[in-house]
């Protein structure tokens, strides 16, 4: 079954490939998403007819990729829910995981993976009989196909004794929300299981395996989901060959710029040595492909570049007694392999007092089954910190040292589980100030959703952008790098209070339909002195997502995606307010839209971004035909006082589905209240009359008059709007109540202070909590006795 905690991490640092296309259409589609691509593959060197699945896509017209010059696409014919390309595949492309992005003349769909693979392609055989007949291949051969419900895929080979057989099924990371988890099989011709797989540390719910041929013969594979029950179109491709499959390498990783020796774990040939040149920049996920052998490795192994030295454990090293000894100053990579059950590593560092480091374990992010926990002792052997999990299975720990000494850091399995391909890497570093910006989630349980910047020609696009401050603080100042030609972005500060911006992009009239990847760079606007502050991009994108769970899927983008799309029938702007808006008041924004090519339709419109302490009503709407709408937004007392950049975002169909666009940033000022006050508490009769005083505080004089309303009362009770100037202390007012009014105490009662300055208003409410009693009318006429109001207020 899948387990949501074993999501994979796949970093792609590259920037993708630039596409663009002339665009022509009548009516544009709404905002695209992309569920599959089928097949979801191709050869190195070929090229492939594939079919891709989702909403909105009668307007595609090309395939963005995420490493310039190694694919070509063209579309072959698109409809609404779905379109043909053929996708052309350059000699020397990377094998393994790819990501790509389909662009409409209207959007940037969802990443989507796609693999290339060193072997021919060969589809599953079309067949109506159930079971499916076994279908024969020859070694070396990528297969796709779909194993739906309870359907079964079964593909045969012919081994020699003591052939290696190797078996990558990659399912899961194809799909969104609807999980299939891959069970993989291999059994002798007359069904003596060999081997079966369900999940594996290397790719977490797609099954690997790898045998060596007990006999000469026929050995059969099969494919199914692992619940017999597979949701929705449940399509795989598996590599099947005699290719070396190691799921691990020791070390997982080393300095930048060096030869290592590395150690391949899990093929079933045993450990294969090799040498490995490291490229000169550190990478987060450097691929490491299996040499020297018959056949390329189609998938690599995971390897973590770095600009500091290895320190590989000494067995054993199982207690502090025997600790591996740190001669070199951090900082360091500590590597090892939990190799046994109840296996522990201990590794000995000298530091200072007071030094500070992070200590971060890097072993399921690489493909290790490890799920780690981190110890770190004193001399004496106390534990002082401990770490398991960090928002993931792998451990991190900011540690500081009490005092100068000599410590250590212990690695085990969470359950003490072991084995040869549990690998780990811990880095341990100094504390890095550093700011990582991204577009966060807007839609709930649809992660990729609105997470693209698509620019209509000659209008605009908002999106949120979030960043994180580690060990740094302060304002923020973002610079969007390398856009697309035509696209400008208006780019707030970001406070040092908040950690959210709205950033509009604007695209000129005559800008060229393209689309391209863009680096988000966040820098201090009063940086420290003498402190690099490092500033990177982490936009984090749920490939498999499932509902509520947590991804099965994951994918670490460090560059946003970004497009010029066709020219859309409006327009909107957003007015700028003339006056602020006071702490516990409210205003109207005013939306103007403009509109051309006789679209009349409705336009949804919602405030994209809420600074701290402001509020707002929703989502309203110009109606259609109409040019015109406002969004309510309101103040609570405690918002800061300061202006904020703020925007419409409006969204419409011209036809064929939603639409995003947004107007322009505009200064929203939240100022202190002018007039505050309070209540006298007071009584009136069913039927009767009575007065309320609400004594006044005057905070800022204004000029003119101001009007007070008394809110709050209870059914059919009224009161009459009173006027007041900023020389006024009091004010009364008259309050009727019908006879139908409710008996008693009635407590939510509150002034709202209006003013008109400039053309606009400004509003603010206070005196909340004022107390009216109503007594029932048979009551008041047998009061023998009965008392004023203002003397029972008194009471």
């Amino acid at each position: 079954m899948p387990f949501p905690i074993l999501s994979a991490l796949r970093i792609r640092c590259g920037a993708l490939a630039a596409a663009s296309c002339l665009l022509a259409t009548s009516a544009l589609a709404g905002s695209p998403r992309a569920s599959h691509i089928y097949p979801g593959g191709a050869q190195r060197g070929g090229e492939m007819e594939v079919t891709c699945t989702g909403t909105n896509l009668e307007d595609a017209r090309t395939l963005l990729f995420d490493e310039p010059g190694s694919f070509e696409s063209q579309v072959l014919t698109a409809d609404k829910g779905k379109f043909t390309a053929k996708i052309k595949v350059a000699p020397d492309a990377r094998l393994g995981e790819h990501t790509l992005r389909i662009i409409t003349a209207s959007g940037i769909a969802d990443v989507r993976t796609f693999y290339v693979t060193p072997f021919p392609m060969v589809a599953e055989a079309d067949s109506k009989v159930r079971p499916k007949p076994v279908q024969h291949i020859e070694l070396n051969t990528t297969v796709y196909g779909h194993t739906p419900d309870d359907a079964v895929a079964k593909y045969d080979v012919d081994l020699k004794k003591g052939q290696r057989l190797s078996v990558e099924v990659i399912g899961l990371r194809l799909h969104t929300q609807t999980p299939y988890d891959p069970f993989l099989a291999i059994t002798k011709a007359d069904g003596t299981p060999v081997i079966a797989v369900d999940d594996t540390g290397f790719s977490r719910q797609d099954p690997v395996a790898s045998i060596l041929a007990p006999e000469d013969g026929k050995y059969i594979i099969s494919v199914r989901d692992t619940t017999n029950a597979g949701p929705g179109v449940c399509a795989y491709l598996m590599n099947i060959g005699t290719f070396a499959r190691p799921l691990a390498v020791y070390p997982a990783g080393g300095p930048a710029g060096e030869t290592v020796k590395v150690k391949l774990i899990g093929d079933a040939s045993g450990p294969i040595e090799q040498s490995v040149k490291l490229p000169e920049k550190a990478d987060d996920s450097f691929d490491l492909y299996t040499v020297n052998q018959d056949q390329p490795t189609p998938q690599p192994n995971e390897m973590r570049v770095s600009y500091f030295p290895n320190v590989l454990e000494t067995e054993p090293n199982n207690d502090i007694a025997h600790a591996t000894v740190v001669a070199q100053e951090f900082p360091v990579a500590l590597n090892g392999i939990i190799d046994e059950k109840d296996d522990v590593d201990y590794f000995k560092f000298k530091v200072k007092k007071d030094q500070q480091f992070d200590f971060t374990v890097f072993a399921r992010r690489l493909g290790s089954p490890l799920d780690s926990v981190i110890d770190i002792y004193n001399e004496k052997g106390g534990k002082i910190g401990t770490n398991d999990d960090a928002g993931g299975p792998d451990s991190y720990l900011r540690w500081k040292a009490p005092a100068d000494g000599e410590y250590c850091v212990a690695v085990h399995d969470q359950l003490y589980r072991g084995g040869p391909n549990y690998v780990y890497r811990l880095e341990v570093t100094a504390v890095e100030p550093k700011l990582t910006a991204w577009l966060p989630e807007m839609t709930i349980n649809q992660n990729q959703d609105r997470r693209a910047i698509t620019v209509p020609k000659g209008n605009r696009y908002a999106s949120l952008v979030r960043i994180k401050r580690a060990d740094v603080a302060g304002d923020v100042q973002l610079e969007p790098v390398a856009l697309p030609p035509g696209i400008t972005a208006s780019v707030p500060t970001v406070d040092k209070s908040v950690d959210t911006v709205p950033v509009v992009f604007e695209a000129a009239p005559d800008a060229a339909i393209a689309a391209k990847d863009f680096d988000m760079v966040a820098r201090l606007v009063e940086p420290p002195k003498d402190v690099k502050v490092i500033s990177q991009v982490d936009h984090l994108v749920d490939v498999m997502e499932y509902n509520n769970q947590r991804p099965f899927y994951v994918i670490h983008q460090h560059l946003l995606p970004a497009a010029v799309t066709e020219e859309i029938p409006v327009k909107i702007s957003l007015v700028q307010p003339k006056v602020p808006l006071l702490q516990t008041g409210s205003m109207n924004l005013k939306v103007v839209a403009e509109r051309k090519n006789d679209f009349k339709g409705p336009i949804t419109i919602g405030l994209l971004y809420s600074p701290t302490g402001i509020g707002t009503a929703g989502l309203q709407q110009i109606k259609e035909g109409e040019n015109e709408g406002t969004v309510a937004v309101s103040a609570n007392g405690n918002a800061p006082l300061q202006k904020w950049k703020v925007c419409i975002v409006g969204s419409a169909d011209f036809g064929k589905g939603p639409v995003w666009f947004s107007t322009q940033l505009v200064d929203l000022e939240v100022a202190a209240p002018l007039v505050g006050g309070k209540l006298v508490r007071t009584y009136v009769d069913q039927g009767d009359t009575t007065t309320m005083t609400v004594k006044l505080d005057q905070k800022i004089p204004f000029e003119g008059k101001a009007k007070l309303s008394l809110l709050g009362l209870p059914p059919n009770t009224t009161a009459d709007e009173q006027e007041i100037t900023k020389d006024d202390t009091e004010v009364k007012f008259n309050i009727k109540a019908e006879k139908t009014t409710p008996a008693g105490q009635h407590k939510q009662l509150f002034c709202q202070f209006t003013l008109q300055k400039d053309g606009e208003q400004l509003t603010s409410t206070f005196a909340q909590g004022g107390i009216l009693r109503v007594d029932k009318a048979t009551v008041a006429k047998n009061d023998a006795a009965p008392v004023a109001p203002a003397e029972t207020a008194k009471k």
